[in-house]
């Protein structure tokens, strides 16, 4: 009797382990289906996972928030190029600068959604912005990953800026656009320097 006893209680826990090396077989797709739980936003490229989490929280807490560049502009008399700055001119430069924000950042929000993988600097003007133009070019691509890793690089990059960054998908006519401008924009990981915020041009 407690030999059969023995036996059945070995059978049940042979079932059980059956039981349990069968579930750890579902790929992690399938029981997070199961579960109801969305996959995280990563996409596979083929050369690194892209990670596409929204700029936005990081971005805004390394940039200055609108009172300090209120305070900022109150005591300024002219831009970085002498031109005497108005009430008006202070106030146009810095809506601008809140809607840039919200511009660059929305580019890349859109663009997660479409899978974008790589960018380019333009210019909202008819020509490059005269104080991002030291640090970089027109067409100059950078990837979805160094966006990732360095929020930084999203413009607006001073007071005035113009510059902006537009989705590459493949077909843009980039006539601006060199081998060398091709080039990674970042040199072993790190990002180039950018313009200080404070530098202020005034718009048109």
């Amino acid at each position: 009797m407690e030999a059969a006893f023995i036996s059945f209680v070995l059978v049940i826990v042979l079932v059980l382990i059956a039981i349990r090396l069968i579930s750890a077989r579902h790929t992690p797709d399938e029981a997070n289906q199961a579960a109801g739980i969305k996959e995280p936003l990563i996409h596979a490229s083929g050369i690194y996972s892209i990670i596409r989490k929204s700029p936005r929280e990081d971005l805004l807490a390394i940039r200055p928030q609108e009172t300090e560049i209120r305070k900022y502009l109150a005591f300024l008399n002219e831009d970085y190029t002498g031109h005497l700055l108005s009430a008006a001119d202070k106030q146009k430069v810095a809506e601008k600068w809140r809607q840039s924000m919200e511009e660059n950042i929305g580019v890349v929000e859109q663009g997660d959604s479409e899978d974008v993988e790589f960018y380019y600097y333009d210019s909202l003007g008819d020509s490059p912005c005269p104080v991002c133009a030291s640090c970089l070019k027109q067409g100059q691509f950078i990837s979805r990953q160094e966006i990732f890793k360095n929020p930084s690089i999203i413009p607006p990059f001073h007071l005035g800026c113009t510059t902006r960054i537009t989705p590459y998908r493949g077909r843009e006519n980039l006539r601006e656009t060199t081998l060398q401008s091709m080039a990674p924009f970042f040199s072993k990981s790190t990002p180039p320097p950018v313009p200080e915020w404070t530098t202020t041009i005034k718009l048109k």
